[in-house]
């Protein structure tokens, strides 16, 4: 069935989204998938605001490393200063590279067209989030520039920057999860990014300093940090990869993800 007869009047998604056919195989999945992700991608880039946050992720970025960490004045081949902030810089940039990918839809009425499409669930979470991860991949590689100056004032060690930008992408990728279904849960752009920040903010409590002075030694704090999405990227910005700290992001961009398929596929059943 065609649904804009279904729907007459209704609001096209942006871009163009494959058609169904009877019976698919993997290929016809990811295709599928990353059509809506290409499809996202591109309205992303067409947007100011993602421009904007992206730009914003850079230049606070490289000003707390030069400036705040005093790279110029320690004169240290190290990248230590700018990947000890890469937490507090995911945290902004990844609600906000997702705030509008379902609340827009929602408010512009092409969610329910695109409830009507022969997607599933899992292609449209799938596909919003690769585009979002994409966007997040593009940020990074803006800064770039820092381990390269870094680089000119010695011998620089590049397992801790392979390891920080590893670790920067596993942490980011959680965030976007989150931050899509916060994106999910309201209609408004800005609210889907303050939920987004208040919920990232839940999982960096744990690793907050004052909390030593509070509860020195405490074994429900050393417990509660197991959980805290900052103490696992310190080890891997060391450049120390260990399989448990990159099954736990794995493990929360997962479930996240899985959290927004269910509530999609609930709407569906209940609109």
């Amino acid at each position: 069935m065609d649904h804009h007869r279904a729907h007459p009047g209704a609001p096209r998604p942006r871009g163009h989204l494959p058609v169904a056919q009877a019976r698919e195989g993997g290929s016809h999945v990811m295709n599928r998938t990353f059509a809506i992700a290409g499809r996202e991608f591109r309205a992303s880039l067409s947007s100011p605001l993602g421009y904007v946050f992206m730009l914003l992720f850079v230049i606070v970025g490289l000003s707390l490393f030069f400036f705040v960490e005093g790279f110029f004045s320690s004169g240290e081949a190290s990248t230590r200063g700018f990947f000890k902030w890469i937490p507090f810089l995911m945290l902004l940039v990844g609600p906000a590279l997702t705030m509008r990918f379902w609340a827009d839809e929602r408010k512009t009425g092409t969610y329910e067209v695109l409830a009507t499409l022969p997607l599933t669930a899992t292609q449209l979470v799938w596909g919003k989030f690769l585009a979002a991860f994409w966007m997040l991949g593009l940020a990074l590689l803006l800064t770039i520039g820092v381990p390269i100056v870094a680089s000119n004032y010695g011998e620089l060690d590049w397992g801790p920057v392979v390891g920080g930008y590893t670790g920067a992408l596993l942490l980011g990728s959680a965030y976007l999860a989150i931050g899509l279904v916060c994106s999910a849960l309201v209609q408004e752009q800005l609210l889907a990014l303050f939920l987004g920040w208040a919920v990232c903010g839940l999982t960096l409590l744990p690793d907050l300093a004052f909390w030593d002075s509070l509860f020195q030694n405490a074994q429900w704090l050393l417990e509660l940090r197991s959980i805290g999405f900052a103490s696992r990227f310190d080890s891997i910005e060391r450049g120390v990869l260990d399989l448990r700290d990159l099954l736990f992001y794995l493990s929360a961009t997962g479930f996240f993800l899985y959290l927004n398929v269910a509530l999609l596929r609930w709407r569906r059943f209940t609109t």
